[in-house]
């Protein structure tokens, strides 16, 4: 399978560096394949619901989604997020020494509202470290979009933070903000010391799904990762130090949640499809039991 359009392969290496080294970042719209798309969403679909089932499910937060484990569920993650493409650009930006410090696919809904930040973080702790983040969009995204300042790498570090609020971004960086509405299939690799966020949406029936992966020089300051090894078919020596193979984790997974953190609506989608399953189960085996009836 393809994963990327003959659009984003065509073009240089250099003018995706210099992007990124300019401007912070670099966009391509519809860079991405329809089949990969498909494959994403039919992976993250087969997760299902989570309720006392062993194996890798969704988490919620109040107004997001989070599926931290693709490596476990999808190899069409696994290919992209291990491209040779990324790689000669990543050592190009950041030279040899970086790893995979998380990644996951996620839906943003109506009412979150995201805080500027940089993402040179060491435990939510500013840190300079050297590092990029990829992301993709799963959905067409004409709303609540992904935002950035321009530039802002090149300054962000002078500040010693990693928060900043919209008062800020508005009163010193407002003719620099860049917003990236684009179709399902859109890349965007940006430098970690940017200023970003997710454009805030206020509609309750919004939905943005993307996926990211980051990496950076923080070599022992990564997420935990859950790997289904029958998805890795290139398993060099590479692939094993981007991935942290016998490295330290270092860092909790993102986000922490427990059943608190899960909005009521979904609680009691949870609850429906519980007790839909039981009743096909009470249905199972009373059809079951009548068979075994001497007739």
């Amino acid at each position: 399978m393809d994963l990327f359009s003959e659009s984003f392969l065509s073009v240089p290496d250099a003018t995706i560096v210099n992007a990124i080294k300019t401007d912070g970042l670099f966009c391509a719209p519809a860079a991405l394949t329809e089949n990969f798309l498909s494959s994403i969403c039919e992976d993250v679909e087969r997760t299902g619901y989570g309720l006392n089932r062993n194996w890798i499910s969704p988490v919620y937060t109040r107004d997001q989604l989070f599926l931290c484990h693709m490596f476990a569920v999808s190899q069409s993650f696994i290919k992209f997020s291990t491209h040779s493409r990324f790689f000669k650009l990543f050592d190009q930006i950041l030279g040899s020494s970086y790893r995979l410090k998380n990644h996951r696919y996620y839906e943003t809904y109506g009412g979150h509202h995201m805080q500027w930040h940089t993402d040179n973080k060491r435990d939510d702790v500013f840190a300079h470290i050297p590092g990029l983040i990829v992301i993709a969009y799963i959905s067409d995204v004409e709303d609540g979009e992904f935002q950035i300042v321009r530039g802002s790498q090149k300054w962000s570090t002078e500040n010693g933070y990693s928060d900043y609020t919209d008062q800020f971004v508005e009163q010193n960086c407002h003719k620099d903000i860049l917003s990236f509405n684009g179709p399902r299939g859109t890349l965007i690799i940006y430098d970690t010391h940017c200023i970003h966020r997710a454009k805030p949406v206020k509609k309750g029936s919004f939905v943005r799904k993307s996926i990211l992966f980051q990496v950076d020089g923080a070599l022992d300051a990564c997420e935990p990762l859950l790997i289904n090894p029958e998805y890795i078919d290139n398993l060099d020596e590479r692939i094993k130090r981007y991935l942290g193979f016998g490295q330290p984790s270092g860092i909790s997974i993102y986000p922490q949640t427990d059943l608190s953190t899960m909005p009521l609506s979904r609680q009691s989608e949870i609850f429906r499809h519980f007790i839909k399953s039981k009743i096909k189960g009470f249905l199972r085996h009373v059809g079951l039991v009548a068979k075994k009836i001497p007739r």
